[in-house]
């Protein structure tokens, strides 16, 4: 099997395993952001949940009109639900896009809306080429008053268990596979394309490039995958 197969294989399998650890059947879940392809959404509605989607981007929530949903235009950080309104609150790849300064009281105040929270995020690891891309991710979303600040584990254990919420599952999903080089340099012209759409400056894309050529020189692995439920208190 070549390396590209490999790689894919091991990225379904992460799916996989992210989705095993999440058990949503008949449960009323809101899922905090659609996104460009209702992912996290559709895979819900597959699982048997019933589902509100929340996102603060309407063109986006129009775009998925379609998608057996409720959709709410709302920003996180002022959730518009009453208490217990739903099982659970899902955040699949959310909270890093988010102020790290505001993710205490969005978890607070979700400890109110639901008995469950549920957060997926990208942690990371220990690669040296993808910490270094993660950091540059981070240092252009800020240039242009934006966030991309991802975490370890032990940060969103202590968000959730210091908001209202026992752990009831923590686990980190790891990567083996390193990126075979033509999707390293994929997905380099997509972020470029993306910050230049952002008015990201040229330093930071220009050090992509770098970042790339590094990555395929040296090896890549995806983010580890950290995935956190919480249960309330209440």
């Amino acid at each position: 099997m070549n390396s590209l197969s490999l790689y894919e294989e091991e990225r379904k399998k992460v799916e996989t395993e992210t989705w095993s650890c999440i058990a949503l059947k008949n449960a009323v879940v809101i899922d905090c952001g659609i996104g460009e392809n209702a992912k996290s959404t559709k895979k819900l509605i597959e699982m048997g949940a019933d589902v509100i989607t929340v996102d603060n981007d309407l063109t986006q929530l129009v775009n998925h009109k379609d998608v057996p949903t409720h959709l709410v235009q709302c920003d996180i950080t002022d959730f518009p639900f009453k208490r217990s309104t739903a099982d659970a609150i899902l955040f699949y790849f959310t909270l890093h896009e988010i102020d790290p300064f505001l993710h205490s009281s969005i978890i607070s105040e979700v400890s109110q809306i639901a008995s469950q929270v549920i957060i997926v995020e990208p942690s990371s690891g220990e690669n040296a080429s993808y910490q270094r891309y993660a950091e540059l991710w981070r240092e252009a979303m800020h240039a242009v008053g934006k966030f991309e600040d991802y975490q370890p584990l032990s940060y969103w254990e202590r968000l959730v268990s210091t908001n209202g919420f026992d752990i009831v599952l923590s686990k980190s999903i790891k990567r083996k596979e390193h990126i075979p080089p033509e999707i390293i340099e994929e997905n380099c012209q997509f972020t470029i394309q993306f910050w230049e759409e952002d008015n990201v400056p040229d330093d930071y894309i220009d050090e992509m490039r770098r970042c790339a050529d590094y990555a395929k020189e040296r090896g890549m692995k995806w983010s580890d995958r950290s995935v956190i439920i919480g249960q309330s208190k209440r």
